[in-house]
Parts: structure tokens; C-alpha cells; sequence
């Protein structure tokens, strides 16, 4: 009888810490808000508390919330996994979430031994290891993830395995797990118009950038990326198509893995610079936005542009993209563009004020890496040699960011400078 009493006792004790810890009090909650490092933090340290705290939390507050685990009805793991993901920079984000790095772990030993040569040789070691010894030290340093790292090994990989499916659908099935996913999912007008309202500066910030590199206006940039966010995922932040498709702009392997600095797929900001950099690329090479547009859809430039294919899924893609492009193409406030696209605007000052983790990267953050070859006597007093994967050796400037190179055309001639990717040099 007494061990009775004292279960119920403890019981008691529980749920009384319970209902103290979740307090139906406003101030309480705003009150450890405003002492969280971020409000992300506040969410995933509160998890067990949501039913509580949600009814207390301001209009600004409610919206960042019901974007972030659209479509509701999550488990605690897939919550605490959402707020995660808000909170994690791009290396944190791969260490933590090792899946989205499986097709390395399955294809590192693909690498050759002249590659991994070339490796040690970018990175500096300062004498020869073998492979086998150099993957045991990562493990034993937790590095076996840090895949900004081991960024050139991911691409030669890739060069030599190419697309694998299989791969593809077990990221698709742990993510659909771990962040309650449902698969084919976007957002629909509300979440949408709450996604653009939410990450304004987001938009902002990549729209200048991409403005300045295209040459066009700001809001057009904007209008650009707003667009290609509703066709994408309708604002669902945790998209993903069958085809292993993630986030607001439905990043495959290619892009989030390989196509510059590795990033975080989930990242607003940094599916976004995907994005823009793919269109100062296009445009570089003389290619209009519309036709970036088709090529960022189907991987063609000329799809879909002397009509015909009105039932192919890309060309209906690109053609609602022209569609709303016309539609809006006098609208400069964002409001009128939020309600042509959703029927809806979100626009809130409050929004503005929200304690959240930012990507504070710019498009050059995430640019592929290239060398940029100098012909004949082109800048041959800072030229140093390089060295293609075959052995032949060429003048360069070292590995670069593209839009230097691109600078570097513009003031020389593309007759002096060439340029070769990153993956088919040594060094």
C-alpha cells in the first residue's frame, strides 16, 4: 500500500512540475523568448510545450511557427528535427543529418589514387597517406561528414558513379521519416504567401545581388525568384519530390551537394543563391532568362521555346512561369505580388523584428569553383602553374570563384582567358 501511495505521490510531483514548466501564463512565455538566442531555439528547447505557449505567441511569432512544420500534425522527433534543420549552418546541418551525404560514403573508394593525390596536394598535407589511413583519421575526428572538406572528392565521385536512384530514394524515405515529409507535398496559397512575407530579407538580399549580375531591376529579380518558388514548392520549406528533390526550390544532389560550396537544401537563403547562380551562369553565357528558366527545369536551354509540348510537364512550367512574368510585369509592390500569386499578403513589420538564425552568405559564398587558363602572356607576372587531372600543365591564377573569373574575361578578353572546371584539375 505504501509503495502505492508514494507512485502516486511521485506521479503527483510530475505532473505538477509538468504544468509549472508549461505555464498558461503570456508573459512567461514571451519572457523566455525574449532571453532564447533565437526563437528557433525557444521552439526546439519548448517542444513538449507547444500546446501551451502556441496561443500566447504574437501574430509574427504564429507565422514563422506554422511555415516552419506546414503541414502540421508532426511527431516530436519530426518537430524537434524541423527546428534543427532552421538552426544548423550548412556544416552542422551534413554532420547531423548524415543520409544527405550517401551517395559518398557509398562512393568514395571510386576516387583514383592519382585524384586523392591531387587532394592532399590542394589541401596541403605535408607528406603522402593512403586512403584507407586518411579516411580512418577523418572518423576518428568526426570528420567523415564535413563535406565542405571533402568537397573535390564528392565531385570526382560523382564524375565517375553519376546519378544512382537508389541512393536517391533512401535520402527521400529518412527525410519523409526524420522531418514528417510528405512526399509530393508543396504548400498551398496561405503557406505560401506566409513563406515570402517570412523570409522577406531573404529575398531581398538575393534579388539585389542577382539584379546587379542580370543586369534587370530589382523587383524583376524578385518577381524572378518569387515565381520560381510558387512553381517549385508552392513555399513548403520541406518539399521533396520522388525523384530526391529538396526544399523551397527543389534542390537535387547536383545543386545542394556539388554545384558550389555544399549547402543546407532546407536553407532558404541558400536554395535561393542556388538558384540566382545558375541564372548569372546562363546569362554569362549569353542565354536569356527564359531560357535559364526551361534549362533550370529540364536541364535544356532550348525546351519549350518555339512552342509545342503544351502537355509536357516542363514546357506547362515554363509556360505558367510567362504567364505570371506578363501578369505581373507592372507590379512593384510586394503585396500586389503576394496576392496576384496566392490571394493573400503577409507582409508584417513583426516580421522583421523575429529573433531568427540568418545565412548571412552571398551568391560568390556559394559559386562553383573554377581556374581560370591565361593564354600566351596574359597576367604572366602573377601566373602560377597548374596542373589537369590528365598531367598537362596550364597558367592560372589557382582556384577561384567563377565571377572572378568572369571579371577577369571582361577586363582581358575570353580569347586570353579561358576557363576550365575545378573537377578536371589537379591543382
Amino acid at each position: 500500500m505504501k509503495k502505492v501511495i508514494s507512485t502516486i505521490f511521485l506521479l503527483f510531483l510530475f505532473s505538477q512540475f509538468a504544468l509549472a514548466t508549461c505555464s498558461n501564463n503570456k508573459m512567461v512565455w514571451q519572457n523566455r523568448i525574449a532571453n532564447s538566442n533565437s526563437i528557433e531555439q525557444f521552439f526546439l528547447n519548448n517542444a513538449s510545450c507547444q500546446n501551451y505557449f502556441y496561443k500566447h505567441l504574437t501574430t509574427a511569432q504564429k507565422i514563422y511557427f506554422d511555415t516552419v512544420l506546414y503541414p502540421k500534425n508532426l511527431d516530436m522527433r519530426a518537430y524537434k528535427n524541423r527546428w534543427r534543420v532552421m538552426l544548423a549552418d550548412d556544416k552542422a546541418f551534413f554532420k547531423e543529418f548524415t543520409f544527405f551525404n550517401n551517395y559518398f560514403t557509398k562512393y568514395h573508394t571510386s576516387v583514383t589514387q592519382r585524384e586523392f593525390s591531387c587532394f592532399q596536394k590542394q589541401k596541403g598535407f605535408a607528406s603522402q597517406v593512403s586512403q584507407n589511413n586518411f579516411y580512418h583519421e577523418l572518423a576518428k575526428r568526426g570528420m567523415l561528414h564535413d563535406v565542405n572538406y571533402l568537397y573535390p572528392l564528392i565531385r570526382w565521385a560523382y564524375v565517375h558513379n553519376g546519378i544512382d536512384m537508389q541512393l536517391s530514394r533512401e535520402r527521400v524515405r529518412k527525410a519523409e521519416s526524420l522531418f514528417g515529409i510528405k512526399k509530393g507535398k508543396v504548400g498551398d496559397r496561405v503557406q505560401y504567401a506566409r513563406f515570402i512575407a517570412l523570409f522577406d530579407d531573404e529575398y531581398d538580399a538575393v534579388a539585389k545581388e542577382l539584379a546587379t549580375s542580370l543586369g534587370v531591376s530589382p523587383i524583376k529579380a524578385y518577381k524572378l525568384l518569387a515565381v520560381i518558388t510558387f512553381l517549385e514548392s508552392r513555399g513548403n520549406i520541406f518539399a521533396v519530390s520522388s525523384t530526391g528533390a529538396f526544399g523551397p526550390t527543389q534542390l537535387t544532389l547536383h545543386y545542394y551537394m556539388m554545384y558550389g560550396e555544399p549547402n543546407n537544401p532546407f536553407s532558404v537563403k541558400g536554395s535561393l543563391i542556388k538558384l540566382a547562380n545558375k541564372f548569372v551562369h546562363y546569362h554569362s553565357i549569353g542565354k536569356s532568362i527564359d531560357s535559364s528558366v526551361i534549362a533550370y527545369k529540364s536541364g535544356s536551354l532550348s525546351k519549350c521555346q518555339n512552342g509545342g509540348y503544351s502537355n509536357d510537364v516542363d514546357c506547362r512550367y515554363y509556360n505558367d512561369y510567362k504567364r505570371y512574368m506578363n501578369e505581373m510585369r507592372f507590379m512593384t509592390n510586394k503585396n500586389d505580388i503576394s496576392r496576384h500569386l496566392s490571394g493573400k499578403s503577409y507582409f508584417y513589420k513583426a516580421l522583421k523584428s523575429l529573433k531568427r538564425v540568418k545565412n548571412l552568405k552571398g551568391l560568390k559564398d556559394y559559386e562553383p569553383y573554377q581556374y581560370a587558363v591565361l593564354k600566351g602572356n596574359t597576367l604572366s607576372t602573377k601566373a602560377q602553374k597548374s596542373q589537369y587531372l590528365n598531367g598537362d600543365y596550364f597558367n592560372s591564377l589557382g582556384r577561384m570563384k567563377r565571377s572572378e573569373i568572369y571579371k577577369l574575361q571582361n577586363q582581358y578578353g575570353r580569347r586570353n582567358i579561358g576557363v576550365v572546371s575545378d573537377k578536371k584539375v589537379c591543382y
